[in-house]
């Protein structure tokens, strides 16, 4: 089987905000570290975290053991994309996988819709929020259609996050942005640095949201958690010609004929590690994070990821059928 796999989110971070998504589609998964334009950064140690510190995957990813069906995995979870890093397929995959899926580059439009969901799908409200969106080197959250400088584009601060979603019916939201440790600094987890000398805080088109002044965190209702290793967040970019018939068959049955062998979709590593309940990903509350870092997952671990996550999908098509 071929597959379009590249590295989006570590070519934004590292680069100069353009990704190149030209790779041909027939290259297979041995090649992507060919089509790396940089020298890997060794390993970093696993960083020491309190106990106090540390949240179970099991927490903030209820979920049936085993899942049941393909639509059940989305299940009370809502996923947030910026339009720059999502596929063709996206919104259509996600949503007949159960997710409540959001991809907009202004917070604003994608902050209502949210409550607006959760607010008409009393059965099946959003409990946990995916944030996939730019880290800006760990000063912001950002959401864009593009790195152009007039580009649709807007920022949010990790605590303007809960305190807009507050009363929504969310409990959690995880933060798969890149740096996300650097977001948890002192005043910018309140409000985002809007720093000149960061080359990736590119102009607010649609604007900045802060916290207000008078914001507790320690008195919200939503826990906002990230990974332990604060370095590169990796979307890997799929073709649905991977799964098998069946599981395709299915997929565009769910999606009114929307998905095809040919649709492409993004998946988060951190969210393939979330579905396949991997004890790799270590997620935590808080512990702030100053230096930046280049480091991602060997290209090994990323492949044997994406390989369960394919044959979960399948398994769980085919245990449908039966």
């Amino acid at each position: 089987m071929t597959v379009l796999r590249i590295l989006i989110m570590a070519a934004i971070v590292l680069g100069n905000g353009t990704v190149n998504l030209s790779v041909p589609q027939t290259r297979n998964r041995a090649s992507s570290q060919a089509r790396r334009r940089r020298p890997r950064q060794p390993a970093l140690p696993k960083p020491v975290v309190e106990p106090s510190e540390r949240i179970p995957s099991s927490t903030v990813w209820r979920a049936h053991s085993p899942y049941l069906t393909l639509d059940e995995i989305g299940s009370q979870k809502g996923i947030v994309f910026s339009p720059d890093l999502s596929a063709p397929g996206n919104r259509a995959f996600y949503r007949a996988l159960g997710f409540a899926y959001f991809e907009d580059p202004d917070w604003h439009v994608v902050l209502e819709q949210i409550k607006k969901h959760n607010a008409t799908h009393r059965q099946n409200r959003i409990e946990t929020l995916l944030v996939l969106s730019h880290g800006t080197n760990g000063d912001a959250l950002k959401l864009q259609n593009g790195s152009q400088p007039n580009a649709p584009r807007s920022y949010i601060a990790p605590a303007a996050l809960q305190e807009n979603l507050e009363g929504s019916g969310i409990h959690f939201c995880l933060l798969a942005a890149c740096n996300a440790g650097r977001l948890f600094r002192s005043g910018n987890y309140t409000t985002v640095s809007a720093d000149a000398g960061n080359r990736l805080f590119e102009p607010p088109t649609l604007g900045i949201i802060n916290a207000s002044p008078d914001f507790d965190r320690a008195r919200s209702s939503i826990t906002i958690a990230r990974r332990a290793e604060s370095h590169l967040e990796v979307i890997d970019e799929c073709s649905l010609s991977e799964l098998s018939p069946d599981t395709i068959a299915e997929l565009s049955d769910s999606s009114a004929g929307e998905l095809t062998a040919t649709s492409e979709i993004a998946v988060p590593e951190m969210l393939i590690q979330l579905l396949l309940k991997d004890e790799e990903l270590r997620l935590i509350l808080s512990s702030p994070e100053v230096e930046k870092s280049s480091v991602e997952t060997t290209d090994k671990i990323r492949e044997g990821l994406v390989t369960r996550f394919l044959e979960l999908l399948d398994d769980l098509s085919r245990r449908g059928a039966d």
